[in-house]
């Protein structure tokens, strides 16, 4: 570990200090969602622990500002140790302009893949494809990226999920809510559950030498918490969770323990305390559903 790495106490912040630090050097990460909250504290530590990092971001304004403090700390050598590629879950044709960026700047080497971005919305909302917007971005564009770029994983794939599974239900016959009521937990849990029965069928289709893993963050603030379309509402709920709620930081290490440490493939990793809302973290049970293979495949489909 390096000097500035002991000095700033990422391991005892993170919460597994009785784990070493890894040497990520001569690894590339692709890093989701690394503008902002969790993604942005897992690219951070990345970057200190030498990784190269391809970072598809939505908003390139916000990413440049990302980038330049990841420069800043990265141990990483060779050019270009953080790169930036353009992306909006939303909309899938972007997401598959992505997938070809990102293989031109891995070229012939190989990266690990980290999913951390989502959404969440006071109100139903649609994606540019015309899927339901929290389960578009949540599972179905994170599906297209990851198995689209397959080929070049290097070790492990990363999903960042929700213990907000375990309230889901599918419906294969409305899984957008075009008939059926939408609100925002029902809406969040499914895609949540839809994510997790992706990574199931996905674990079992992993490339030789290669793994998955599931990740909890825990109860985080971040900006995906304001989203009751009230100002004053989201700042009491901020508020009113203090006490129960992690940093972004603390949320990260559930991530990049899935990432970096030794573990049984398809593990579901998260904090250990009440509900798993925050702790260190650890292996936690996912729902019954969430470990039923034929409706991972029939979801999936």
């Amino acid at each position: 570990m390096s000097g500035s790495v002991v000095d700033e106490g990422p391991a005892t912040v993170l919460g597994w200090e009785h784990l070493t630090a890894p040497d990520l050097g001569g690894r590339t990460v692709v890093v989701t969602g690394a503008s902002d909250g969790i993604g942005r504290e897992v690219a951070l530590h990345l970057a200190r622990w030498g990784a190269r990092l391809v970072l598809p971001v939505r908003t390139r304004g916000k990413g440049e500002v990302v980038r330049r403090r990841l420069l800043r700390e990265t141990r990483a050598t060779g050019p270009d140790p953080v790169r930036l590629v353009e992306m909006d879950l939303a909309d899938l044709g972007s997401v598959r302009r992505a997938v070809v960026a990102i293989q031109e700047v891995l070229g012939e080497s190989s990266a690990d893949l980290v999913n951390v971005a989502g959404v969440v919305s006071p109100r139903r909302r649609e994606t540019v494809d015309g899927a339901e917007l929290l389960l578009g971005v949540n599972a179905l564009a994170p599906m297209l990226l990851v198995e689209s770029l397959l080929p070049v994983v290097r070790d492990r794939v990363v999903l960042v999920t929700s213990h907000a599974h375990t309230a889901g239900r599918i419906d294969l016959d409305d899984m957008h809510f075009r008939r059926t009521r939408w609100t925002l937990p029902r809406a969040y849990s499914r895609a949540k559950l839809t994510a997790m029965l992706w990574g199931l069928d996905l674990g079992s289709r992993m490339p030789s030498g290669t793994d998955l893993q599931l990740a909890h963050p825990g109860w985080v603030v971040t900006n995906l918490q304001n989203a009751s379309g009230s100002a004053l509402l989201d700042r009491a709920v901020t508020a009113a969770s203090g006490p129960l709620v992690m940093t972004a930081t603390q949320g990260a290490a559930a991530v990049l323990l899935a990432l970096t440490q030794p573990l049984p493939p398809g593990s579901y990793v998260g904090p250990d305390g009440w509900q798993h809302l925050r702790g260190r973290p650890t292996l936690i049970p996912r729902s019954p559903a969430a470990l039923d293979r034929d409706l991972a495949a029939r979801t999936v489909a």
